[in-house]
């Protein structure tokens, strides 16, 4: 009897220890599966991150061809993205790491992104500077070639009558497209002011006391009514602009006038007067009154003094 418990106890003991090397089996080989799938898992989660980095340093290769003047932080972002490689291509990745090295990467991610913005809107500032400096390229030739025309017309101003004159300037702006009002019947003349307060045409540059300037208006449906203001200069025969003392330049500080008008425009056909007061004018001949719109002559008319 006690020989058989003997071995009843010795085959439990045998079970005993097959059930554990069966188990030990099994759990070693869950645990093989275990570790290959996690090496698989994080070889490829590098194989990824690996991928982002270089695609993204191709990003940084072709903004440095096209922006030498952010190449110092590109060069500082491609350098981070180096380092960042080599360590990925040296170390035994873990999870630990992997979640390091993915917060690195979206850190890099975003840097570069902000990058790109910055250099997008670089790049749109600088075509829109190129084409403000195509504008002013062509603005400028465009008044170099009426500079040159005005100086011809004021060369030639002598030699022509009043109507001439003004056709000239009506066909000049109309060329230009820049003349949005037009006028007519232009005159200047002189006074002098009588003890009673009258005022005197006169002829006489000595006696003028003030210089006077009539226009008609036209009526013009491309503008819209409300104040208008007008330039007028008084030219002595010595090409001096008279009554400045009360006068000054235009809002751009460019035209020297010697009155301001300012004109209620309502779109109808307008007479227009106003004068300036003189003492002692100098010189004898030929004054020429000019009125302005903005900087657009509208007209101009000679009259005599002797």
């Amino acid at each position: 009897m006690s020989s058989q418990k003997k071995q009843i106890g010795q085959k439990i003991v045998l079970g005993v220890l097959l059930l554990c090397v069966i188990a030990l089996t099994g759990f070693s080989y869950l645990n093989y599966i275990e570790t290959e799938k996690k090496v698989s898992f994080l070889e490829n989660a590098k194989g990824m991150i690996m991928d982002d980095l270089e695609e993204i340093e191709d990003d940084l290769e072709g903004l440095a061809r096209e922006n030498d003047s952010y190449a110092r932080e590109i060069e500082s972002s491609r350098k981070r993205i180096t380092l960042l490689m080599d360590s990925i291509k040296r170390m035994e990745v873990d999870y630990q790491i992997l979640d390091r090295y993915r917060r690195e990467l979206a850190s890099i991610r975003k840097d570069n992104r902000e990058l790109k913005e910055t250099l997008d809107s670089v790049r749109r500032q600088n075509a829109l500077l190129v084409q403000e400096v195509d504008s002013a390229k062509l603005r400028y030739t465009e008044l170099e070639r009426y500079s040159e025309a005005l100086k011809i017309a004021n060369e030639d101003l002598s030699q022509f009558t009043d109507s001439l004159i003004n056709e000239n300037i009506q066909l000049t702006a109309k060329v230009k497209g820049s003349a949005a009002l037009s006028i007519s019947a232009l005159e200047g003349t002189a006074y002098r002011v009588r003890n009673n307060g009258k005022a005197v045409k006169t002829s006489k540059f000595h006696n003028a006391e003030r210089l006077r300037v009539c226009f008609n208006l036209a009526p013009n449906t491309l503008l819209q009514p409300g104040d208008k203001v007008f330039y007028i200069q008084f030219v002595d025969p010595k090409e001096n602009v008279l009554g400045q003392s009360d006068g000054g330049a235009d809002t751009s500080g460019e035209l020297p006038y010697s009155k301001k008008v300012v004109i209620d425009y309502e779109n109808r056909p307008m007479n227009i007067c106003d004068y300036i007061v003189v003492n002692d004018l100098q010189y004898p001949g030929n004054y020429r009154v000019n009125v302005f719109y903005g900087n657009n002559l509208l007209a101009s008319s000679l009259f005599t003094l002797n």
